[in-house]
C-alpha cells in the first residue's frame, strides 16, 4: 500500500512538472526540437528502495554497471579515472560479493552509458567518499540528439564526507527539465571540482518512475 501511495504521489508531481514545462515550452521550443534524441543503450526494468536505510523510500534502478563490477564497461573514463578494488560498505545491491568502485582523482572525469529518461526521472543518487581535504563532485547531464549534438546540463555539485555515505538526491532544475522535452535518453558525467579534489563513487542509481 505504501509503495502504491508513493507511486501515486510521484505521478501527481510528474503531472505538475509536465504542465509547468508546457506552460513555458515556447521559450524552449527550438532547443527541445534539437534535443529529441534516440533510444537509450540501457533501461533497467526493475527498481527497489535501495536507500531506505538512509530514510529515502523512493524506488531506484541501478544504472548499467553502476556498481563497476564489470570494470569500466559502459563507462568512458579519462584523466586517470579507474575502477579499483574496494566496495562501498553498505552493499546497496544486496550482493555481498561486490568488490569494486570508481576512483576519480583530481583532473579526471567519468561518463556513464545512456539510460532511459522521462520527465519524472530526474533524481540521481550514489554512494560516495571524498579522498581529498576539500572539493566537491560535479554531476552533469549529457543529452545526445539524433543529429549528434550533445547538450550538457548542470545536475549540481555535492560535497561528500571522508567516509562512505549516500549523496544527496540530485535533481534537475525546472529550467533544465524544460530543455529535455522530447528526450528519451541521457548520460551522466562525474567530475571532481576544486584544487586537488578526489572522490571514490559506487552504486549509481536513477529514480526510474515515468509519467503514465
Amino acid at each position: 500500500m505504501a509503495a502504491s501511495v508513493a507511486r501515486g504521489g510521484l505521478r501527481v508531481l510528474c503531472g505538475v512538472a509536465i504542465i509547468a514545462a508546457f506552460a513555458l515550452a515556447p521559450a524552449a521550443k527550438a532547443k527541445a526540437t534539437i534535443l529529441g534524441g534516440g533510444s537509450a543503450s540501457y533501461c533497467d526494468p526493475s527498481s527497489s528502495q535501495v536507500f531506505s536505510r538512509f530514510g529515502d523510500s523512493s524506488y531506484y534502478a541501478r544504472m548499467l554497471n553502476g556498481g563497476f563490477e564489470n570494470g569500466s564497461t559502459a563507462w568512458v573514463l579519462s584523466g586517470g579515472a579507474r575502477v579499483v578494488s574496494g566496495n562501498e560498505p553498505y552493499y546497496l545491491s544486496g550482493n555481498m560479493g561486490d568488490h569494486n568502485s570508481l576512483l576519480l582523482p583530481a583532473g579526471s572525469s567519468a561518463y556513464s552509458g545512456t539510460v532511459c529518461f522521462a520527465l519524472g526521472d530526474w533524481h540521481l543518487r550514489l554512494m560516495m567518499k571524498r579522498l581529498s581535504a576539500t572539493g566537491g563532485l560535479r554531476v552533469q547531464v549529457i543529452v545526445p540528439s539524433l543529429v549528434g549534438i550533445l547538450t550538457v546540463l548542470d545536475g549540481g555539485t555535492v560535497s561528500g564526507s571522508t567516509t562512505w555515505a549516500p549523496s544527496p538526491r540530485l535533481a534537475l532544475l525546472l529550467s533544465n527539465v524544460i530543455s529535455l522535452l522530447g528526450t528519451k535518453a541521457v548520460a551522466f558525467r562525474f567530475t571532481p571540482v576544486g584544487v586537488g579534489a578526489s572522490y571514490q563513487i559506487d552504486d549509481v542509481y536513477l529514480d526510474p518512475w515515468k509519467c503514465t
